[in-house]
């Protein structure tokens, strides 16, 4: 497309593109981790995080892989300035509803590790996540990416 080859870009967008490339790459972290996670560093929570923990379903961690790395793929897209950055952060964050969505409600969460506990992460992490959205469309909408 034309209009994308030439349309000049602020700098705020490269900027928060990066720093949401940044944030993936802690998502990547999270989710090795999570899969790496063994009785030794189960045993270093609290009784109800292992509860928690332990409840988790495996299609859960499925769930995470996915908002991470389509979440990853889109803001590689932002960067490449490809329009298919939006349907990966939209789908990035439908499954980081749904990751959490069960994790609260589905597994109790906040009967069991308080509401400060369960909630403040998850309300960032989607809110970083509605935000990147926004930016992919807007972006598309300008015809930054196309």
């Amino acid at each position: 497309m034309e209009a994308t080859a030439t349309a000049a870009l602020p700098r705020w967008y490269w900027i928060v593109s990066i720093l949401g490339l940044l944030w993936m790459l802690l998502g990547v972290l999270s989710v090795v981790t999570d899969l790496m996670m063994d009785e030794a560093a189960l045993a270093r929570m609290s009784e109800a995080e292992q509860q928690v923990y332990g409840n988790r379903p495996g299609w859960l961690f499925i769930v995470h892989g996915i908002a991470v790395f389509a979440g990853l793929g889109g803001v590689v897209g932002l960067l490449m300035r490809r329009s298919w950055a939006v349907a990966l952060l939209a789908l990035s964050l439908i499954a980081a509803v749904a990751q959490f969505g069960y994790v609260i409600f589905g597994l109790d969460a906040i009967r069991h590790l308080g509401a400060a506990a369960t909630l403040s992460f998850p309300i960032v992490i989607l809110a970083i996540g509605a935000g990147l959205l926004w930016l992919a469309r807007h972006a598309k909408r300008l015809g930054w990416i196309g």
